[in-house]
């Protein structure tokens, strides 16, 4: 723990940065979405991923048009790390990859892509970070590739089968706030952020050599950053707690659906991520909270005036309405976090 934090101050973390830090100590994927365009996010990613990680990156444009076969190129990337020194870590993760999918125009910025290496063998591999774009835009074909690849963790090209490396995590850029994936696709997605444009002028795609190599975070420290999260202990209270939350989040009026045991799964494992970028080796009260707010968020379909359960036992309509009137998903989680007894 001290190693890790003497390095990097998760304190002095931008927003990006610490979900991105999460996802990869969790080793689970998140949704990061932001109002208006996604131009501005998208390049917020790139840059801090190119600047801050030693990991290799793939961007992928989806459209309502883009085939499973686009897809699957899209997401390979050149297994260079044989050839690679630490000393130019710097240099060799910076640059990421982008395919505008369902368009005639791909571009390889930085990075030499082939499907056919002199050796004759496809070396590609899937990426260790894919920004996803748009993926709510995308055909349904193409989001069940897209699960399919979460799930087995490898994926099927026209000459080869292509495995995702060890802590291989996706990113979604949703095109709106609301914007949602197929059913399946949308749960195995453990957190979720709301990104606030930053108002000190344009992205700076490149930062200082000097800085660059200060701040990096190589593999070596995720993977501490994971044996951290590993060993964190979870009290009984707190586990007890953690599992009232599901129950009142599961019996929650304002809830149409529910919540699903994959989700459950999220929540804790989220909350023991969450430990080690604190600086604790246990899990309070707290970060089960923290958890839920991130885990949850994307997760809640809200009852309406048609779909509100006590209907059935004869509620008056305009009652309901008006008692639905101004609610919102973090204000159906704040109630539930309000209404369940936190251990002392």
């Amino acid at each position: 723990m001290a190693n890790v934090q003497g390095i990097h101050s998760f304190e002095e973390l931008n927003d990006l940065e610490l979900a991105i830090v999460l996802s990869l100590t969790a080793q689970q994927h998140c949704i990061v979405f932001a109002d208006g365009s996604t131009d501005h996010l998208l390049r917020e990613l790139q840059t801090t991923i190119g600047n801050r990680f030693a990991v290799q990156s793939a961007t992928v444009s989806c459209t309502a048009i883009t085939t499973v076969d686009e897809l699957n190129e899209s997401l390979l990337v050149i297994d260079d790390s044989y050839q690679r020194s630490p000393s130019d870590a710097g240099e060799t993760y910076a640059d990421s990859q982008k395919i505008e999918l369902g368009r005639a125009h791909h571009e390889f910025p930085g990075r030499r892509h082939s499907s056919s290496p002199s050796n004759g063998l496809d070396n590609r591999t899937v990426a260790d970070i894919v920004l996803a774009r748009n993926i709510d835009l995308a055909s349904e074909s193409v989001q069940v590739q897209v699960l399919e690849l979460l799930r087995s963790k490898r994926v099927f090209t026209r000459t080869a089968m292509h495995t995702a490396p060890s802590g291989f995590i996706m990113i979604a850029i949703l095109s709106t706030p609301g914007g949602r994936m197929t059913k399946h696709l949308h749960d195995m997605f453990a957190t979720s952020h709301m990104h606030e444009k930053m108002r000190t002028g344009p992205v700076q795609l490149i930062a200082p050599e000097p800085l660059r190599r200060a701040s990096f975070m190589q593999r070596s420290d995720i993977e501490q950053l994971r044996s951290l999260a590993a060993t964190v202990h979870m009290t009984a209270e707190v586990a007890a707690y953690l599992h009232n939350i599901v129950l009142f989040m599961r019996l929650s009026r304002y809830i149409m659906a529910g919540v699903t045991p994959t989700a459950t799964k999220h929540l804790r494992c989220v909350a023991h991520a969450l430990a080690p970028l604190h600086g604790l080796d246990y899990v309070p009260p707290s970060l089960v909270a923290l958890a839920a707010r991130m885990v949850y968020g994307h997760r809640v379909v809200l009852a309406t005036p048609q779909t509100e359960r006590s209907l059935q036992w004869g509620s008056d309509p305009d009652a309901v309405s008006r008692m639905l009137e101004g609610v919102t998903v973090d204000v159906v989680i704040d109630r539930v976090l309000e209404d369940t007894d936190a251990p002392l």
